[in-house]
């Protein structure tokens, strides 16, 4: 089916992104967010009044927190089309709390959209995966999954990830700094050395999908050399170990929030 008009509900750092995308590529689009500060807002098209917004949207995309979902649901006045951010709420929560005949999908999308390059993982009526695609497959990877538990997972891992690659790079530059690099200098080879070894891992599994990223990291590694030195230190601080139990943490964190 074809939504003429999408309405997002909440327009901070996730659902500002979505409508200014959506917005960019000339699809017909509105948001709603009363409580958006006014500076951010500049350029969005918003609707002040949520009945109006409601009339207007014919596909509604909620990018608030999880515990405001259920009371806005239920101020639908109408059965929607809608596309859940929010973490842990899960799909019987979303049909019971809008209005019968509603069709719901739960995605967690993550914040670089911003730049075109999101991960996303979605679950729900598969009526609306065509439309859900076609909003965000140009901004993000698109995942289907299998069964809606998974969805904690991805909010764990490629959700939340952003914030631990952007701590690594933090990291990484105040290791530069340490050694003598300027800041500057420190953070944009940090900047770049991330992007570089994930496209590197990206065109290898294109070529071969068994490629485990071990083996590029071998290629770096020389027998005696700086970079086992530096593995060395990663794994007497147990980095592995912290990467894991953060994606865990987050994924117990997502569940608790459905609770």
């Amino acid at each position: 089916m074809k939504y003429n008009k999408i309405g997002i509900v909440g327009c901070g750092n996730m659902g500002g992104a979505i409508l200014r995308s959506l917005q960019s590529r000339k699809i017909d689009v509105i948001g709603f967010d009363p409580y958006l500060d006014p500076k951010k807002a500049e350029g969005m098209v918003l609707e002040s009044d949520w009945s109006n917004f409601q009339k207007k949207s014919d596909l509604i995309i909620l990018a608030i927190k999880p515990a405001e979902v259920s009371k806005t649901l239920r101020s639908f006045e109408a059965p929607k089309a809608i596309l859940s951010v929010a973490a842990g709420i899960d799909t019987k929560i979303l049909s019971s709390s809008a209005p019968a005949g509603s069709k719901v999908v739960r995605i967690m999308p993550n914040l670089p959209i911003m730049v075109g390059k999101g991960a996303l993982g979605y679950y729900g009526d598969k009526e609306l995966y065509e439309s859900l695609k076609e909003i965000f497959s140009p901004i993000s990877y698109c995942l289907e999954l299998s069964k809606e538990e998974l969805l904690d997972a991805v909010t764990g891992l490629s959700g939340s990830g952003p914030a631990y690659v952007l701590r690594f790079i933090q990291s990484l530059a105040e290791g530069g700094v340490a050694s003598g690099l300027t800041y500057s200098q420190a953070l944009e080879l940090s900047i770049q050395t991330v992007i570089g070894g994930a496209e590197l891992l990206a065109k290898e599994l294109e070529k071969n999908p068994d490629t485990h990223p071990e083996v590029l990291k071998n290629k770096v590694t020389s027998p005696g050399g700086t970079t086992i030195a530096g593995l060395e230190e990663l794994e007497k601080n147990k980095f592995p170990y912290a990467i894991i139990s953060a994606v865990k943490r987050a994924t117990e964190r997502s569940k608790e929030l459905g609770n």
